[in-house]
């Protein structure tokens, strides 16, 4: 081999950058739309039986305490499990998990950023699709509450 050919292979070798030299979100495999949507049913299903089921029980007592309690475990689900656990439990089922910009867990104020924004959208079909057009659309497949919270929703 010549010393020119050692040459341009060291050079090839150094302009390539290393996994770790990269940002962390060029190292992940982004959740699809569709494992998106899946977790997202799975959830509304599981904080809504919750809420149901506990708000039933106080309902004997308060009927008044019982639907603020609804809505507090409709926001508290995603927030909570995401601040724990990093995922909720339709994103499990679905494979895919919340982390920050650098791979690591999500911080409180980005969870509850993130999940306020998810929740206020659920109830607008405007906030819903442009939801659905920013994932499809952005960089890093992220919503709006992912872009306000830098967060990443990635394949686990």
């Amino acid at each position: 081999m010549s010393r020119l050919t050692k040459h341009k292979e060291w050079i090839v070798h150094m302009e390539t950058p290393a996994e770790h030299d990269r940002p962390y979100r060029e190292q992940v495999q982004y959740a699809s739309l569709g494992a998106r949507g899946l977790a997202l049913g799975i959830d509304m299903v599981v904080s809504t039986l919750i809420a149901f089921v506990l708000s039933g029980i106080v309902s004997i007592f308060n009927e008044t305490l019982a639907f603020m309690l609804a809505v507090f475990i409709f926001f508290a689900y995603y927030i909570i499990s995401e601040m724990i656990w990093g995922t909720t439990a339709g994103k499990r089922l679905a494979g895919i998990r919340v982390i920050d910009m650098d791979g690591k867990p999500i911080s409180p104020a980005a969870a509850m950023v993130r999940n306020i924004i998810k929740v206020f959208g659920l109830y607008t079909l405007f906030l819903t699709l442009v939801e659905v057009i920013l994932i499809s659309n952005s960089q890093d497949n992220q919503r709006l509450g992912d872009l306000l919270a830098n967060t990443l929703v990635i394949k686990d």
